[in-house]
């Protein structure tokens, strides 16, 4: 009876050991477990409101929002439920509606008005909010495409603003295009192909669509003005599609002709040149004079003495790069689960030994 007792104990206390294994191997980053509770990802696009002003997750028009053409519509887009690793995402834009220019380029979301990118509205909030992680950026290639005549090429240079694709949670592998579709003179689209690698579960990307500018399409040819101002009727429309091949993670905000009011001047949004500093002379020699007289030595301090001058501070360099940022997954470490693993089998091999035969015989007299 009793070494039956005692194999059935052992069998116990085996599967008891089994438990507790796999348990924490789905408690380990990567395990079964943890692919239950992860969440699917979503996606959340925002462009800025002027007026309100605020991010909006709708359609911007006339009653919230007043851009001029020339001006930059900053856009955020907000990834949640990544897992860590390499991803692709597609950003589109109408290139010209009802066979006017509308969204020409892309171009840095802070080239004309400056939104907090954890700003309040709409419906792009990040998780990583309100401390962001450090920011990384990658330009987004020049536009060779021509039509009428000029090329976007030329538009990007007339505007003279940065042209960048910013991150917070990641780093951007690459970006291809942009690739044009649809004929210019009804309705057409462009689309860059971005790759990038998350560092964590949450992402957020911003960039902002330049509104074509009539000074150039088609005035600077001795064509007739035909930039966003002079879309009417429907509105033309920025989009994110297919983020890892998904199509049904795609987002679209539109934007209204009676939001464009006055047009910039060429190169108005084009970084401040540095005025360069006059180049020093050399200062005029002094008459001689002759040695004072004799006398007590002046005390630091003291009537007579000379202060020492402290040199002039100069501006710290400034950098055009902006720092690479990190992010945090979610989850258990692989140490936790190592230690309950461990725990319980100690704890099941304690409770074999107080039940083995021997120990029981030891303890009679």
């Amino acid at each position: 009876m009793s070494r039956r007792f005692d194999h059935l104990s052992r069998r116990s206390a085996l599967a008891a050991i089994a438990v507790v294994a796999i348990t924490a191997l789905s408690l380990a980053p990567g395990g079964p477990g943890m692919r239950e509770v992860r969440a699917a990802a979503s996606v959340n696009l925002d462009q800025w409101a002027t007026i309100a002003p605020a991010w909006q997750n709708g359609n911007l028009n006339g009653n919230n929002t007043r851009y001029p053409e020339g001006g930059i519509v900053p856009f955020r887009l907000a990834i949640e439920g990544l897992k860590a690793g390499s991803h692709t995402i597609r950003i589109q834009y109408d290139f010209t509606a009802g066979g006017h220019k509308a969204y020409d380029f892309l171009a840095l979301y802070t080239g004309w008005v400056s939104p907090s990118s954890c700003g309040s509205g709409g419906g792009g909030v990040s998780s990583m909010c309100p401390s962001l992680p450090g920011a990384h950026s990658a330009a987004f290639p020049s536009d060779g495409f021509s039509t009428d005549g000029l090329t976007v090429r030329g538009a990007e240079d007339y505007s003279g603003v940065s042209r960048r694709l910013t991150i917070w949670g990641g780093t951007i592998g690459s970006i291809s295009g942009p690739v044009h579709a649809g004929s210019t003179s009804g309705n057409s689209t462009a689309e860059f192909v971005v790759h990038f690698d998350s560092t964590g579960s949450s992402v957020l990307m911003a960039w902002g669509g330049h509104l074509a500018q009539s000074r150039f399409w088609n005035m600077i040819a001795g064509g007739p003005r035909d930039g966003a101002g002079e879309v009417s009727g429907a509105p033309w429309h920025m989009r994110t599609l297919q983020l890892d091949g998904s199509g049904n993670r795609n987002q679209d905000r539109s934007i209204q002709p009676s939001a464009i009011v006055g047009e910039l001047a060429p190169r108005a949004l084009a970084p401040a040149t540095p005025t360069p500093r006059p180049a020093p002379t050399a200062p005029p020699r002094a008459a001689a004079t002759p040695p004072p007289a004799a006398g007590p030595t002046p005390r630091p301090g003291t009537a007579g003495s000379t202060p020492t001058q402290r040199p002039v501070p100069t501006a710290p360099p400034t950098s055009t790069e902006l720092p690479s940022g990190s992010g945090t997954g979610n989850g258990p470490q692989p140490a936790l689960a190592v230690i309950v693993l461990l725990f319980g089998v100690y704890v099941s091999s304690a409770w074999l030994r107080s039940r083995s035969p021997g120990r029981s015989r030891r303890r009679e007299p």
